[in-house]
């Protein structure tokens, strides 16, 4: 068990960083959409979705599930910037 509280703390500890960033990198897009913030702010994304699926392997489905709505309510903020990020990568290969 304790295994288990040490992996929940190690876990929660990387969510409260992301989701700190998280806003920061939001507030700098909005502020100043260039395609540099636009790419900070999917860097970020991308480590809140690496950790969701960390979350359900060490069956924190709680934790797992907050950090899924966490990723949807900011995508609701940012859905014309998700597929600008698509275009923007699609466009450089």
């Amino acid at each position: 068990m304790a295994k288990k509280s040490h992996r929940f703390a190690h876990l929660l500890q990387h969510f409260r960083a992301n989701r700190a960033d998280l806003l920061i990198r939001l507030r700098q897009y909005q502020e100043d959409p260039t395609e540099l913030s636009l790419a900070r702010l999917a860097a970020v994304l991308g480590a809140l979705e690496c950790l969701y699926w960390q979350a359900l392997g060490c069956d924190e489905v709680l934790l797992a599930k907050k950090i899924a709505r966490t990723t949807e309510a900011t995508t609701a903020y940012t859905t014309d910037a998700i597929g600008c990020i698509t275009s923007i990568f699609s466009a450089k290969r």
